[in-house]
This record gives structure tokens, C-alpha cells and sequence, in this order.
């Protein structure tokens, strides 16, 4: 009778604490679902944290957007979240034509004094909830005979179209004939996201040697895997695994101690 007793309590004991863990793998899956589907949105271009603690990294090889035809920039969307992410840019000319040739593919030409090419895009995703980089970047090109500046913006949407980061005014100052330069923007604290809408605007002069010209803007998408839900996924089953068979093994042995009883 006494070890009948112990059995069933010690069964007992091992469905409450069934119970107990499976509501705690509960909470943890509604935390970790809030954090990684938080959406961002506008927010003050102004906000220091959109120029701090960052690097640039050069890349090649990604396809880039089609070209469309110039014209003024496009309204940027007004999703709803909040700007997390942060960047900064660097810029640097290809001396060697055939690289300067191959980068400009796929080039809008502004009254054949301007050249912009495709935007490019790379994702870095994080199994972190806060982290997350994307790098993006074009390459433009003078065509005329005249030195002259530009300015250039960056921002990240999310796929609802809720601004991520952005980073406005970079100067291109000095941009000589025939120079081919790469302006490229390393945004990073992105947090996690499965798609991403990258876009920029070239500001070139009103006019360049009596000629005309108009703003370019190029935009991409970018997927990036989800490390962070697959990571909390992937823990959520494991500890789901091992109640299941702590239950199990509870149940087992109070059903021994009843038989030997």
C-alpha cells in the first residue's frame, strides 16, 4: 500500500511538473514571437544612432536591380514601427576600367552626363534578436567634362513597408570626368527580418554644363534567412521533447510500483 502511494504521488509530481514546463515553453514562444515580429517605422533622420559604431565592407557579384527610367524620388512609404537599425558610408573609385565597366552594369544615364548603376544588396542575418546587417551600394559614373558633387540617400524598409534605417545626405563631393566611384552604406541592428526593401537616391547637380538633370533612384529586395526563429524553434522542441519524456518515464515507474504492490 506504501509503495502504491509513492507511486502515485511520484506520478503526480511528474504530470505537474508537465504542466508547469509546458506553460513555461508557452510564454517563451509568445516572448520570442513579440521580439521577432516587432515591426519599424518613420522616425527622426536627426537620431544620432544612425551614425554610430559601424564599418563598410566592399562586395561584388550581386545581380542588380533592372533599370528604370529617371525621374524625381519617389514618397518613402510611412509603415508603422519604429528605426532600429544604424549606418554609415564610405566611398571609393575603381581605377581599373574593365572593373569600373562590369560594376556600372545595368546603368541609368542621365542626359548622357550620368551614369547610376543597379543597387546591390547583401544581408548578414544573426540568430540575435537585436542584431542583423545589410550592405548596400551602387556605382556612378561622370560622363561630362566638368567636375561636379552630388548628395545620395539610403533607407531599409521592412516587407510592410515600415522604415528599418536610413541614412540621408552623403555627400559625393569631386566626382571627375570619366571617374567611375562606388558609394556604399553598412546598416546594421536591423533585427530580424525575412524580407527586406532596400533603396537610393542620387541628387545630382540642377544642371551640368547647361544641361539638365533629374534625381535616380534604384531600389532591390533582399531575403534573409530567419536564424533567430529557427534557433527558438529549434529549443522549444527540445525542451518540449524532453517533458514528454519525463512524463513518460514518471508515468512508467508509478505503474512498476503499482504491480509490485
Amino acid at each position: 500500500m506504501t509503495r502504491a502511494r509513492s507511486g502515485i504521488a511520484r506520478s503526480t509530481g511528474s504530470r505537474r511538473f508537465g504542466v508547469g514546463l509546458t506553460r513555461l515553453l508557452a510564454a517563451v514562444f509568445v516572448v520570442g514571437a513579440a521580439l521577432s515580429g516587432a515591426g519599424p517605422a518613420v522616425a527622426d533622420p536627426a537620431d544620432p544612432d544612425l551614425e554610430a559604431n559601424l564599418t563598410v565592407d566592399v562586395t561584388d557579384g550581386i545581380v542588380p536591380t533592372s533599370a528604370p527610367t529617371p525621374a524625381s524620388p519617389p514618397p518613402r512609404s510611412s509603415g508603422t514601427g519604429t528605426v532600429t537599425g544604424s549606418g554609415v558610408a564610405t566611398q571609393a573609385t575603381i581605377p581599373n576600367q574593365t572593373a569600373a565597366d562590369d560594376a556600372l552594369d545595368d546603368a541609368v544615364v542621365v542626359s548622357g552626363t550620368l551614369a547610376m548603376s543597379g543597387l546591390t544588396a547583401s544581408a548578414s542575418p544573426s540568430i540575435l534578436v537585436g542584431n542583423g546587417t545589410l550592405t548596400v551600394d551602387f556605382v556612378v559614373r561622370n560622363l561630362s567634362s566638368s567636375t561636379f558633387d552630388s548628395t545620395a540617400s539610403f533607407w531599409v524598409d521592412n516587407a510592410v513597408g515600415g522604415r528599418i534605417a536610413e541614412l540621408d545626405d552623403i555627400e559625393i563631393d569631386g566626382l571627375e570626368p570619366d571617374e567611375t566611384r562606388r558609394v556604399q552604406v553598412r546598416f546594421e541592428g536591423l533585427g530580424q527580418h525575412i524580407v527586406l526593401h532596400a533603396n537610393a537616391t542620387l541628387n545630382p547637380p540642377d544642371m551640368v554644363e547647361g544641361v539638365a538633370l533629374e534625381p535616380i533612384s534604384r531600389n532591390t529586395t533582399v531575403m534573409v534567412p530567419p536564424w533567430f526563429s529557427v534557433s527558438l524553434v529549434s529549443v522549444i522542441g527540445l525542451l518540449g521533447g524532453l517533458s514528454w519524456w519525463l512524463v513518460r518515464r514518471g508515468a512508467r515507474g508509478a505503474r512498476f510500483m503499482r504491480i509490485g504492490g
